[in-house]
């Protein structure tokens, strides 16, 4: 297995599992009086705990270099604050004020500002084939989200200012983690920033005070969603983008919404109409598009 086939793997696991981490996320929400800040610190201070703890035994010294690096370390604060805080805090309230299919609908505008953030930092113009799956992937989204008629996409003004900073920061957190993970590995990065960006969310908070009264099934969907949604599909979305860059695993990231759609059909009763089948053949074709790609685009 080549590199890059290795990494569109990986993307594609991270995509997958944000799929299904929306459906039980739009549950623990909607079912339970739970807040976005306290979900977003919980998940992040456990899965970081997590990782950092999986990876000691191989990774101790990488761990202790990196630290005391102060570049890195720069770079991990940020990637902490304004890649992973941003994503996890930004989604989960734009899922609080809306629902988790037009949070993650409105998410994959990532792949039109990442295009556009790459042309102008590189002074260079997509690909045709990049051009082409930002196409495809817009259109996907537009077609699944509205059925094709505009008015019918009805959403709070909370709901869309979440969702669109949200897909700001599915554009800073690929870019940020790049290096970090090239450098020490995904779990490393993903682990410590997590739990930097978890303990300052929880103090900026003070998440003791928002703690919410949770059963059996309201725990094991948080635990799902701290062991699958977040530290396997950050984990996986990290090495996908050390390994084929930011742009293709942005492109990549568009079928986090289609696994979230079947996952609710099948979950949840969810019918489909034809226009909305169209939407999803887009964005699968985006997925198709990048792995024909033999030239390396901008990264």
């Amino acid at each position: 297995m080549t590199k890059t086939q290795h990494g569109i793997i990986a993307c594609v696991i991270g995509a997958t599992s944000w799929g299904f981490n929306g459906v039980v996320s739009q549950f623990l929400l909607s079912h339970y009086t739970v807040e976005p800040s306290w979900l977003a610190s919980i998940r992040m201070c456990l899965a970081g705990l997590f990782l950092t703890l999986m990876v000691w035994p191989t990774k101790k010294a990488e761990i202790r270099l990196m630290l005391h690096d102060p570049i890195s370390l720069r770079q991990l604060i940020l990637f902490a604050l304004f890649g992973l805080i941003l994503s996890q805090f930004s989604y989960l309230s734009a899922i609080k004020n809306s629902n988790a299919g037009t949070a993650t609908v409105l998410q994959t505008l990532s792949v039109v500002f990442m295009s556009l953030y790459l042309a102008v930092r590189f002074h260079k113009r997509p690909t045709a084939r990049e051009i082409i799956s930002v196409f495809l992937a817009f259109g996907g989204v537009y077609l699944a989200a509205t059925d094709g008629t505009p008015s019918a996409m009805v959403i709070s003004p909370l709901g869309l200012t979440w969702g669109l900073i949200g897909a700001v920061a599915c554009v800073t957190y690929p870019v940020l983690s790049q290096g970090l993970a090239a450098n020490w590995g995904a779990a490393v990065a993903n682990g410590l920033g997590m739990m930097i960006g978890g303990l300052f969310l929880s103090v900026s908070c003070q998440v003791w005070t928002l703690w919410p009264v949770l059963d059996l099934t309201g725990w094991l969907a948080v635990a799902f969603i701290i062991i699958i949604g977040t530290a396997l599909s950050f984990t996986a979305f990290v090495t996908g983008i050390s390994e084929i860059g930011p742009m293709k695993a942005t492109l990549l990231g568009t079928l986090e919404p289609v696994i979230a759609s079947v996952v609710s059909a099948i979950a949840l009763g969810t019918t489909f109409h034809t226009v909305e089948l169209i939407g999803y053949a887009c964005i699968i074709a985006t997925v198709f598009i990048i792995i024909l790609q033999k030239k390396p685009a901008i990264s």
